[in-house]
């Protein structure tokens, strides 16, 4: 089964055609600077007949959606029919610069009279096995039964695909397996989760909560915005841009790439040492945080383009971290990653495994998209 899946981006609209049962890739694109002067498209309703005019000689059996909210609507896999594009709409205010270009997309695709199916796959549905002690905020109850005020997590297509690879790496026991995720890329993001069920996660309603992140405040005292507000006499959407394109790494240090951001620290650029100081320091407390809440962890896994391919941040956050049975071997730190191979970063006597998992997101939504056919087929 060829799926044609879609990643929108607020710019650019990603696919590839990715064989479900194999995993393997059979071709992929980009569209572009969408919207912009010279773009490759006007809009994402254009893009998406674009990528599929490109691709639709694949034999493709079905196309599978990443939509970043699902909300409290949407917890699993969800085949697309009228009822499920008129509820999408509503989520459109949860995620609004994620979720309309997305449906844009679905739109687009449903307009083309197609006979073969659309698959929404949810970033939010992981994490739909929160209890509510991780989920609920300490708020009015009023706030949550009328606006929806709760955690949702984010990034949760690729924190359950290296959960799942990282049991599969750890064999078989009856010991339950005890993991931490850390999804270390431009937006970033932890989780734990037991035997593969997510019980916590840093991501909050939105995708700002958490870790520092390459434009993102991460955690940040609630009365802050209200204070610059107030202070500044600027809109909520000026406040909101802040903390959401100017903040994170960019705000410390006016660099957002962490290569570079790296570069200047070991030239013994202040800026650039902070901002990895606090990097850092945020990754630890919900590492610790998070061990506690699992009673003990039995493998710390890093993944995304940070956590796959930055020996340095790797061994800067698991460095004090021995007392918890976590150490590395510097020289396996240090070895370059090939293809999709888990790398066990872990000393030989370590209490607690240290793995890079390299994620992939479009073949985790092609499985997604089989097992929703697949129990369609025999429901």
């Amino acid at each position: 089964m060829n799926i044609l899946v879609f990643n929108v981006g607020s710019t650019t609209l990603k696919f590839a055609c990715i064989n479900a049962h194999s995993g393997h890739r059979l071709s992929k694109g980009l569209v572009d600077r969408i919207g912009q002067a010279g773009g490759d498209a006007p809009n994402h309703a254009v893009a998406a007949r674009i990528a599929w005019d490109r691709l639709k000689n694949l034999e493709i059996t079905a196309i599978g959606h990443r939509i970043v909210q699902g909300g409290d609507r949407f917890t699993t896999p969800t085949t697309v029919n009228d009822r499920v594009r008129h509820e999408l709409v509503a989520l459109d205010t949860l995620a609004p610069l994620h979720n309309p270009l997305a449906r844009a997309v679905v739109e687009a695709i449903n307009d083309l009279g197609l006979s073969i199916p659309q698959v929404l796959v949810f970033d939010t549905a992981y994490f739909a096995t929160l209890p509510p002690k991780a989920y609920r905020y300490a708020i009015a109850e009023s706030a949550y039964r009328e606006h929806g005020i709760r955690r949702f997590g984010f990034h949760g297509t690729s924190h359950g695909y290296v959960t799942e690879r990282a049991i599969a790496f750890l064999g078989d026991s009856a010991q339950a397996k005890r993991i931490i995720s850390l999804h270390l890329g431009g937006g970033a993001s932890a989780a734990a989760s037991i035997d593969g069920v997510a019980v916590e996660t840093s991501m909050g309603m939105t995708p700002l909560e958490g870790l520092v992140m390459a434009t993102r405040t991460g955690d940040i005292d609630a009365a802050v915005p209200l204070h610059l507000m107030r202070q500044t006499g600027k809109s909520a959407d000026t406040i909101d841009h802040l903390l959401n394109m100017q903040s994170g790494l960019l705000g410390l240090c006016g660099d957002m790439d962490m290569r570079t951001v790296l570069e200047r620290r070991n030239a013994g650029d202040a800026s650039a040492t902070l901002a990895i100081d606090i990097y850092v320091h945020r990754i630890l407390k919900y590492i610790g945080s998070y061990f506690a809440i699992l009673g003990g962890l039995d493998a710390l896994v890093f993944t995304a383009g940070v956590g796959e391919h930055s020996a340095e941040i790797r061994k800067l956050v698991t460095a004090p971290l021995a007392h918890l049975g976590i150490v590395i071997a510097p020289d396996v730190n240090e070895s370059s990653l090939t293809n999709d191979a888990i790398v066990d970063l872990s000393q030989a006597d370590a209490a607690v495994r240290t793995l890079v998992v390299p994620t992939n997101e479009e073949r985790a939504i092609a499985k997604h998209v089989l097992n929703q056919l697949t129990k369609e087929r025999l429901a």
